[in-house]
């Protein structure tokens, strides 16, 4: 039989037709990805300050293109820190640009198609991605997280803290406001309550507004949900601090009144690690303690008031002014490390819902942020107050 070739493999030992070439892998997208990846597709960015050398950072034998070992240090240096930024700005949704105009048009235009969405799909990512942010901002300022030790709850678990039966323990009841005493018992259980911050955005506004709606909805729940954390944790600590230590009085906030309050705590062989203070009575401290401040922390409480250290002990300002008060004019306390003041049980995370007001008759649709946690200090000798 003769043996006769395959007229279709003929063309296989040649060059393929134009139509069945595949295409080179580019992944240039952008100028961002310009600069990451060169034109074969490999990632190879742009070098740093490049000098006598090529524009890239890396060889066609993958060496890097450097002329010392400082340049190939500062080439890496270079790289990581690029990709830090990148990964930042990634939690920071649409505010990735240095440009607000940019950063506008694009909140302007998400905000557009989630809205006109019939399936409310992208309103409620957009309130997922604007969640997240909230979470790490509270984790560094919330003045609640800082001072108790938070403790996440799994589904069902019993959140119980253990207690000396000779000590008066406080909880937050389920209002969230309410301080309430437990005596005879080896455990407490604190009762968990919800958090909840509504962001309206009337539709209106998203096509007339030259603000940044996003950013404002982000910030409105940030400070409510701050603010209603904070105000717990001081009801728990105002009722825990006065239960077997002695109120200390003072004329002016200088280093006799914290001694006087701090060793209310330290008699009892406990640490004082942290002074809560009202923003006004940071006027104290700087006028008359200048020399007891060391010119870091001075500089800080001039600039914003918010954080210092003073008698090895970080000085906290809590949030809120006014009418929004959480710790009173003229009363300060003292209280020992997070892990042995008390728990901040996290039985939901933050997290948010699309809502809307059509029913209602109003043009509005937002997100509801919403967390479930409790309080607890199961001996009140830790903390200690003083008032004028």
């Amino acid at each position: 039989m003769k043996n006769t070739k395959n007229p279709f493999r003929k063309s296989a030992s040649k060059t393929a037709p134009s139509r069945m070439r595949v295409k080179p892998n580019t992944k240039v997208a952008s100028k961002r990805e310009e600069r990451l990846y060169d034109q074969s597709g490999e990632f190879n960015p742009t070098r740093y300050k490049s000098k006598k050398t090529a524009n890239r950072m890396f060889d066609g034998k993958g060496e890097v293109n450097a002329y010392d070992k400082k340049d190939v240090l500062q080439q890496v240096a270079h790289l990581l820190n690029d990709v830090t930024k990148r990964n930042a700005s990634s939690l920071q949704m649409v505010r990735t640009s240095s440009k607000v105009e940019a950063s506008f048009e694009q909140q302007r235009r998400a905000l557009t198609a989630a809205i006109q969405d019939p399936s409310g799909r992208g309103f409620h990512r957009i309130g997922q991605e604007l969640s997240l942010p909230i979470k790490a901002i509270l984790d560094y300022e919330g003045f609640a997280r800082r001072i108790f030790m938070p403790r996440k709850l799994g589904q069902a678990e019993l959140f119980r803290i253990p207690k000396d039966v000779r000590a008066v323990a406080y909880i937050i009841g389920q209002d969230g406001q309410t301080a309430e005493s437990r005596i005879k018992t080896k455990y407490i259980t604190p009762e968990e309550f919800k958090i909840t911050s509504f962001a309206p955005v009337d539709i209106v506004d998203i096509y007339q507004a030259n603000f940044d709606i996003l950013e404002r909805a982000q910030d409105t729940a940030r400070q409510e949900i701050e603010l209603q954390e904070d105000k717990a944790a001081i009801n728990a600590l105002d009722a825990a601090s006065t239960a077997i230590n002695t109120e200390t009085t003072f004329s002016t906030l200088g280093i006799g009144a914290f001694e006087d309050v701090r060793y209310q705590v330290e008699r009892h062989r406990l640490m004082v690690e942290q002074f809560l203070i009202n923003r006004s009575e940071l006027s104290d401290i700087v006028k008359t303690m200048s020399s007891a401040v060391d010119p870091v922390t001075e500089r800080e409480l001039l600039l914003s008031g918010y954080i210092g250290n003073i008698m090895n002990a970080q000085i906290l300002t809590a949030a809120g002014t006014g009418v929004q008060e959480v710790i009173p004019s003229g009363t300060f306390y003292a209280c020992t490390s997070p892990e042995y003041l008390g728990v901040m049980g996290e039985r939901i995370e933050l997290f948010s819902e699309p809502y809307n007001k059509y029913a209602l008759g109003e043009t509005v649709k937002g997100w509801m942020f919403t967390e479930m946690v409790g309080f607890g200090i199961p001996d009140g000798r830790r903390v200690a107050k003083g008032s004028k």
